[in-house]
């Protein structure tokens, strides 16, 4: 099969896995807020956005069951069927691999949003249409715009990032450069300095776009990060020093309230899990 268009729907807390093979893999959020987490990178599922994996790429996407349900379609295209809606004097594939990564999300304009959303939910129906008028011709200009939007959606995130107005916050680059500095001091007004946009933009756009403050996500990245640590088997007393806590009762604090046990009581808990 050449390519597979795929709805997912996410009402309680979901962790997914999910690899591109040979395809090339784009996931459309159509709704709700969750994570990507790559080999590479940390990728926001978040409304409107796009991800992209080339062939070849992994990720696990994480939805904590709030605010509302995370809703996704999934459509996977073979190099073969790219070649196939190429014309001479576009080479889709050639085009994808123009753009220097191996997994993004980027945040398409509203109105390339929309029309990607539109053709997405076409092509889920396509295949009950099969017996209908001119389904092949239909079916690959259903396919090839689609793919155009796409394109062009993920060149303009490469090109234009780094001149793009502040006025929209791009928030996959402040989720990125959050997860690359757990260790370190993180506050809004870093971010403010980092970014160059007013540290009350940011937190707006923060709480808008995922639900949770800014202070709430370093946080439960940073309990995320002791958990493994600790499932690695490093002391309870050094887990904290290298996960950004500035102190032991703040670590113990933030522990105990998200998983309503203390670290110690967690520790035993794995190690009898992996007694079995």
């Amino acid at each position: 099969m050449n390519y597979t268009a795929k709805r997912y729907l996410f009402e309680q807390s979901t962790v997914r896995e999910f690899f591109s093979g040979a395809y090339y893999d784009l996931f459309l959020v159509i709704r709700g807020s969750g994570v990507f987490r790559c080999s590479e990178v940390v990728l926001p599922a978040q409304q409107q956005n796009l991800i992209i994996l080339k062939p070849g790429q992994g990720g696990r996407l994480e939805y904590a069951g709030t605010y509302g349900p995370l809703e996704i379609i999934r459509v996977q295209l073979s190099p073969q069927m790219l070649a196939q809606l190429s014309d001479e004097d576009t080479n889709f594939e050639k085009s994808f691999n123009v753009v220097p990564f191996r997994q993004v999300a980027v945040r398409p304009d509203s109105q390339i949003y929309m029309l990607l959303k539109n053709l997405a939910r076409k092509l889920l129906v396509l295949p009950q249409e099969s017996s209908q008028f001119g389904a092949a011709a239909f079916e690959h200009g259903i396919l090839q715009m689609f793919v155009v939007l796409a394109l062009r959606a993920c060149i303009h995130a490469e090109f234009h990032t780094a001149s793009v107005s502040r006025h929209h916050l791009m928030l996959d680059e402040v989720f990125l450069f959050i997860q690359a500095h757990l260790t370190e001091e993180l506050t809004l007004d870093r971010l403010e300095k980092e970014f160059f946009v007013s540290r009350e933009h940011i937190a707006r756009e923060f709480k808008r776009q995922t639900g949770q403050t800014v202070h709430r996500y370093i946080v439960k990245a940073r309990l995320d990060r002791c958990c493994a640590l600790i499932e690695q088997g490093l002391p309870i007393t050094e887990v904290y020093k290298t996960s950004g806590f500035g102190g032991y009762n703040h670590f113990f604090r933030a522990f105990k309230k998200e998983y309503g046990m203390t670290p110690k009581e967690y520790f035993s808990t794995t190690r009898q899990d992996a007694r079995g």
